[in-house]
This record gives C-alpha cells, structure tokens and sequence, in this order.
C-alpha cells in the first residue's frame, strides 16, 4: 500500500514540485487533531506552500540566572559600558518572571508555522484533473487550503482506493458556546445515510495544566447520544515531564542522573579516542571542588567511624505521602560506605583530583582499622575489603578506572534514593523495582555470570601458587598483560585473568542509566497526579504500567529531554473532578452507511486556536472575545465514501 502511495507521490512531486512543497510522511498536527486518529495513522501526501520569510519567532529566553547566581549579582553602581549595549539582568525586569522557563507550548509543532495554504479553487482543478485521479494506489492526499473561500476551507482529501470514491473536506465552522453544542444539532449537521444506522465515537479532553490531560471515549449507536459520559467511559492521563521542568523536590535527584551521564559520556569518548589513536587523559567535569585535605579527612572519617547505628529512629506504622516520602529522602542517613565514598569522590574539581582522592582512598583502607564495612555489591568495595584484609596490593589505577569506578558506585547510590522513595511511600514494591532493572541487563549478565566465577576462583588459586613464574606473588593489577577482550562487552575491563579495577560495559552503563532516569520519570508523573488530581488509589497501578515497560535508552540527559506516557485509570477515579466540567477539546465522528455509501463527519471543538497563526489568520474571529460564555473553536471534517 504504501508503495504505491509512494509512486503517486514521486509522480506528484514531478508534475507539481516546482509550485508546491510535498511531502510523503505522517501529518501535520492540527490535521490529525482535526480529523481524528483513525483518519491519520499513516503517511500522507501533503500538498502547502512553504513560507520561510522572516522566520519563525522563537520562544526560546536569554539565559536566565539560576537561583544561586541571582543572589551573587553585584548591587554595586557600575557607570562603565557601552551605551549600546544593553547590559540590564533578566531578573530586574519583572519579579514575575524569575521562575519561568519559556518555552513552546503551542499545539503545533515550530516548523508548521512556515506552512501556507492554497487557494481551494486551485487545489480543486488538480483533484479534477483526470491524471491525477487515475493514480494507482492506496492512501490519502491532502491539500492545504487558505480559508479565504466563503466556506471557509481548510484542507482537501483526496483518497485512492480501488473499490471506493472517497473524498473529504475540513472546514472551520467559526466560534461556538459550550451550551450550543448538543447532540440534536450534531444529528442534524450529519445527515444520515437513508436507512443506516448512527454510530458515534466521542473523546473529550480536559486539560489539568500544559503537562496534563485526562480523555476521555467511548462510542455508542443510541441515535441520540449522551456528549459527556463519566460513568462507562475508558479514560487515558496522558502526560509528559520535560528535564528542564523539575522542580525544587526532585531536581537533587535529577542532578544525580545528569552527572551519571556526563561521567559515562566522559568514559565513551576516552576510550574511543584510545581505539582511534588519541592519547589524552580523561576529564571529569562534574565536580564542584573540594579540598584535598579535607577530603582526606573525610575520607579517613568515613572509614573508620561506625554508621547505620545512630541512625534517627523511625516508626514503620506512619503514614507518608509520596511528597513527604521524597522530602525525607533527600536527608536519609547514608549507611554503607561506597555510597557515602559517591557523595565526597563526586565534589573533586577535575580527573587529577579524583584519581589522588581514590589513591587517598586505597592507603587508607591499607593503613587503618576499617570499621565502617562496605556491604554494596561493586567492584570499589571489594578492592576496599581485599585491602583490608590483605588479600590485594593497593592498585594503581590507569585510564579512566577512576571514573568507571564513580560511576559504578554512584549507579548503586542513586538505585537506592529511588528504592527508598518507592518504599516507603508504599506506591512499589521493592521486587518490581529490582525485576524492572534486573530483567534490563538480563540478557547481558546471563553468558558471562559463570565465565567470571570461574576466572575469579582460577585468579585466587594461582594468587598462592609457589610453583608459578613469581611464585608466592599476589595477584595485583601491577602485573598484568592485555589479552583477548570478552565478545559483545565494548570497553569492558575483561581482558584481566585476575582482579580487576573496573567492571566498566558500555552497553550495560547505558542500560542503567535509561532505567534510572525511567524510574525518576516515574517519580515525576507520580508527583503530578498526587499534586494536581490526589489520586493515592492508582500509584501502584501507574508504578506497574510505567516500569514495566522497556526503557528508552538515553545516552544524554539535557534540559530538552522529555518523557510522554499514557496512563490507562478507571472512570471511577476521575469521575469526581471531571464532573461538572466542561472539555477543553471535544471530538466527536458520526457514520452512517449503507450498501452504496458511507458518510462520516467529525466535529471538533477546541477551547484554544490550534492552527498555527499565519494559517489561521482567515478564520480568526473576534467573536470568541465578545461571548461572556465558555467557547469553542469549532472545525468541521466532512467525508463521503461511495463505490465506484
């Protein structure tokens, strides 16, 4: 089907291309709101004009000052400049402003805006040309349509179909009062087919906030049927949660994960330049700066202070909410020594810094009497404790091992923050947690589990062996030789027959990070239902949709990034808050057929605009602005489908 689609288009584009911009790809957003899912689902041809003169007005700020610099500006009086150049801080224009990040929050997307329509009668002649209709192919062309016509018209439809003669046609229908749109009215502007029968799909949509909208839909045959039903209907919260959106409760935590990032990225790009030739040491850009030597105190402390009995005791019979939960969670008292290790090692101020902070680290574990233990499961604490006990030589760490070694430890901490958060808030069990990013390195851990057991038993018994070549020597990393890498483990440290400084895998450092930032997003949508509609009923639900879905692998976390779900409720949860209120989009599709026509007609209103402002400039209308009552935008998609 979409072969031939594509032939006719490359057709169109031979004949056409020089007048018209067309394109072969999914619709343009006002058009599949317009028209409805089921009209939309695949690649169209789309006939506009494309207008790039003077460009789009971009929503994008100057650099705002972020909350710790607004306090730091200089209040002194500074006469010097240029009195050209406008050197007045964001923050001095208007107090209102300081906590907005301004960015595009319109229903269209920022390329539609360059988009020009047709005169209709122009886009007609090329309908009506027999050429054009003797196309061989199945799919939908469109044309963009200027609105300037009495009908005021704003796409064509053409539909190549073999059986059937299809053609549709979107029309704005002008402003409209809440209390105006019944089902009577809807019947009659349809017209039914003689001797069909009604069917009708509804979906209203209310909007929480720009993040945030409940729909709901359903379909019924009634002949007169009910435009607003919370009792029967399947009701989807879709949300999104962009980077740049979090908020003071849980920007700690995405801080975490920014840095986990930053650290991988930093180890990837090393070790491809290693492979390309480029020898250079590695970078760490995360930390905010420390002094060595009160790191090494700290370090010392850490070490030989007993944790996890001083702990501020707590009563497991209270209840918290999700909010409280993550509020604690941000002051819990780190017990085990690798994830208090992540929260000095991380403030060093550049790679030299850190790699003397883990040289600190490794006398210490020689030199003194560890009482604090490590009990995490990673390859710093088991160097900690073969220290301890003797069993290893203080190693020297090369490359980027520093940096893999932060990373694994801090991979472990923030795992925790978020386990702790999840648990005690009682929205997820700790099991669906771990199953959920277990099962992502599952395929990864599954053919090299029982290859590192034995290598680490065969590294310990040649460790005592005298009847070796440097019998009696511990096995250290001092005395090692590269050899054959582990297939299908890029960058993996796997060329070591004994210990090793690193555990480092690139795919698997991936993996986990995309799990962790699917956890946080979790945490996200589960703050915005708790926040804006308290629905304490459903976390776990919404806890067992979200995780247990396959994570998107995320090599990047920027302020740009987002994270859009579906969330699937029960009418019952919502019924409560939706009750009484009027939609903020409504789409409602009426078809009638019988043997020899199908008629279908889709009514769409919409509280706001939401072509793009160019394009809609011939059917803006004042009178929304004059009508005291709730009001709609209201478009009009009209399609009959006869055989031919």
């Amino acid at each position: 089907m979409s072969v031939n689609l594509a032939n006719i288009y490359a057709e169109l584009l031979r004949k056409y291309g020089d007048n018209y911009t067309i394109t072969y790809s999914a619709p343009p957003t006002y058009l599949t709101r317009l028209v409805g899912a089921r009209e939309s689902t695949n690649k169209i041809v789309f006939f506009y004009k494309e207008d790039r003169r003077g460009g789009i007005a971009t929503t994008t700020p100057t650099k705002l000052l972020l909350k710790s610099e607004r306090g730091k500006t200089n209040t002194d009086m500074d006469l010097t400049g240029s009195p050209l150049k406008d050197d007045c801080a964001v923050d001095a224009i208007g107090d209102i402003s300081l906590e907005l990040q301004i960015v595009n929050r319109n229903p269209w997307r920022q390329d539609e805006e360059y988009h020009r329509g047709e005169l209709v009668d122009k886009a007609r002649a090329i309908i009506c040309t027999e050429s054009f209709q003797q196309g061989d192919g199945m799919g939908s062309v469109w044309f963009l349509c200027d609105g300037s016509d009495f009908g005021q018209t704003l796409l064509l439809q053409y539909e190549f179909n073999k059986t059937h003669f299809s053609r549709g046609i979107v029309s704005y229908a002008g402003v409209m009062p809440s209390y105006m749109v019944t089902s009577q009215s809807l019947v009659r502007q349809h017209g039914m087919a003689a001797g069909a029968q009604l069917e009708t799909y509804i979906e209203n949509c209310y909007q929480v906030n720009h993040h945030m909208t409940l729909c709901c839909s359903w379909s019924t045959p009634a002949p007169l049927p009910l435009l607003i039903d919370l009792s029967g209907c399947n009701v989807l919260l879709n949300q999104s949660f962009r980077v740049g959106d979090c908020g003071p409760l849980t920007e700690d935590f995405m801080n975490q994960l920014r840095i986990l990032a930053y650290i991988r990225e930093d180890i990837v790009s090393y070790h491809k330049d290693e492979q390309a030739g480029v020898h250079r040491d590695p970078v760490y850009r995360c930390g905010s700066g420390i002094d060595m030597d009160e790191l090494r105190e700290s370090i010392n402390k850490t070490m030989t202070e007993v944790s996890g009995f001083t702990d501020v005791f707590t009563d497991n019979h209270a209840e918290y909410d999700i909010e409280e939960v993550v509020q604690r969670a941000k002051q819990r008292k780190l017990t085990d020594l690798t994830d208090q290790l992540w929260e000095l090692l991380k403030c060093c101020s550049s790679f030299k810094d850190l790699k003397i902070a883990f040289n600190m680290l490794f006398q210490c574990a020689v030199r003194c009497n560890i009482v604090n233990s490590p009990t995490n499961k990673n390859r710093l604490a088991e160097i900690i404790s073969n220290l301890a006990n003797s069993r290893l030589a203080m190693p020297c760490l090369s490359g980027a091992e520093p940096l893999e070694l932060l990373l694994e430890i801090g991979l472990e901490k923030v795992y925790k923050d978020y386990e702790f958060i999840f648990t005690e808030s009682k929205v997820c069990s700790t099991s669906l947690l771990k199953s959920s990013s277990e099962s992502t390195n599952a395929s990864l851990n599954d053919g090299s589990a029982t290859n590192d057991i034995s290598k680490l038993r065969k590294s310990l018994h040649n460790a005592v062996r005298s009847d070796t070549p440097g019998g009696g020597m511990r096995k250290t990393l001092l005395h090692h030789s590269a050899g054959i890498k582990q297939p299908g483990a890029k960058y993996q440290n796997g060329d070591v027959p004994g210990f090793k400084n690193s555990n480092f895998d690139e795919q698997e450092s991936m993996l986990k990070v995309s799990k962790l930032f699917q956890i946080h997003c979790t945490l996200e949508h589960l703050l915005m239902i708790h926040i804006h509609l308290n629905l304490p009923n459903v976390y776990a639900d919404v806890c067992t949709q979200l995780l247990n879905k396959q994570p998107r692998l995320v090599e990047s976390i920027d302020d740009n990034l987002s994270d859009v779900v579906d969330i699937q409720l029960s009418a019952h949860y919502v019924r409560e808050h939706l009750d009484g209120k009027e939609p903020h989009s409504r789409q409602i599709t009426m078809r009638s057929h019988n043997t020899f026509r199908e008629h279908t007609t889709t009514f769409y209103f919409n509280l706001e605009n939401i072509c793009p402002p160019e394009l809609a400039q011939c059917f803006q209308c004042d009178d929304k602005e004059l009508v005291k009552e709730r009001t709609y935008h209201y478009w009009l998609y009209r399609k009959i489908r006869t055989l031919k």
